[in-house]
């Protein structure tokens, strides 16, 4: 076993990652601020949904949304299939993430989501993809094969949807006034709380 090679692949494979990032940065347009709009006039639920690794970022995204004041929840679109579906109407956002598009309790689900009046948007690589097809606005993300784990797993892909949730939540955050006063409030708990509270002292200086 050679380890400076091991250390040199593991580089390698987190700088592929970040290039994976930093290219979809690139790629960000009007599929982005359409998507951003409706945030910012939400006055309802957002309801964010995926199966697998997109499961685990969607839930990342949902609880980083009501932290930044949002009413958003993380919803499993295979338990979302027995009844609790019915949760959605009328002017709720589903924003729905899978790299492929072509999982069928997810795509089950936002059909149902948009039958039921839900804005669907929908974070995928495929714009032609079923999921697509069922979406009212689609955040298509391209990732280079060096950065999804020998080309196999979601390694890379999932970090971007991450990233392209984390600016929508800031930007939400920032243009509906979720103010510090009120995160603060909010979030009393751990080392966020403590850098919030340094941070509104500083500005009252």
């Amino acid at each position: 076993m050679n380890e400076n090679s091991l250390i040199e692949d593991a580089r390698e494979m987190i700088r592929a990652e970040g290039m994976a990032i930093v290219n979809a940065a690139d790629q960000l347009g009007d599929s982005f601020l359409s998507t951003l709009n409706l945030l910012l006039q939400s006055k309802k639920n957002v309801l964010v949904t995926g199966v697998g690794t997109s499961g685990t970022i969607a839930r990342r995204f949902a609880h980083l949304l009501s932290s930044c004041g949002m009413t958003a929840f993380f919803i499993h679109p295979g338990e979302a299939l027995h009844g609790p579906s019915a949760v959605v109407s009328s002017g709720d956002i589903v924003i729905a993430l899978s790299k492929a598009g072509k999982s069928s309790e997810l795509n089950a689900f936002v059909d149902i989501a948009g039958k039921r009046g839900a804005a669907v948007i929908s974070f995928t690589s495929d714009s032609k993809s079923d999921l697509a097809r069922l979406s009212d606005t689609v955040i298509e993300i391209q990732t280079d094969l060096k950065g999804e784990g020998e080309g196999i797993f979601p390694f890379g892909s999932s970090l971007v949807n991450a990233a392209i949730g984390d600016a929508l939540c800031l930007l939400t955050r920032r243009l509906r006034g979720f103010e510090l006063a009120e995160l603060h409030q909010t979030h009393p708990s751990g080392a966020t709380a403590e850098l919030v509270g340094k941070t509104k002292k500083d500005i009252h200086k």
